[in-house]
């Protein structure tokens, strides 16, 4: 069982990985997925993602933040999922989230939480790393994917 120094080390370096990959004339890009669970999975509760290639610099590792990225309520009627846009952003010197949303007919919504490196998957697309959500802003467990291209 790793202690919590060596997971805030291995989340450091692989939020510096992520930089290291953004960074202006290095790779492609990146893509994310996040999953917002709540108590109720019909009404609060999401899973969407997109890309996420807008590099900022600052400090030590930078900024990340979201485009084009869409997220899905289910229907409790099982009907198909709403779709609805919203934004993530990352500032991999603290390894914290924001999110901002708004469902559908209803009033914008922000939230942010840490992260804690869990896992890397390789792909053929590309290297996939698993993040789990630290306590946050509201009552929901976030995990977020970061695939980089």
């Amino acid at each position: 069982m790793p202690t919590e120094t060596q997971e805030h080390s291995a989340t450091t370096h692989h939020l510096t990985t992520i930089s290291n990959w953004l960074r202006p004339g290095t790779n492609e890009g990146a893509s994310f997925e996040i999953a917002r669970l709540t108590d109720d999975l019909f009404t609060s509760s999401f899973l969407g993602g997109g890309d996420c290639s807008l590099f900022t610099p600052s400090g030590a590792r930078g900024k990340v933040k979201s485009q084009e990225s869409s997220a899905y309520l289910l229907d409790p009627g099982a009907g198909p999922p709403k779709s609805f846009p919203f934004d993530m952003g990352l500032d991999l010197n603290s390894g914290k989230v924001t999110l901002s949303w708004t469902f559908p007919g209803a009033s914008p919504q922000t939230a942010s939480f840490g992260l804690e490196y869990s896992k890397t998957v390789a792909r053929p697309e590309g290297k996939n790393l698993l993040f789990s959500g630290e306590p946050g802003s509201d009552d929901a467990v976030y995990t977020l994917s970061i695939i980089l291209l």
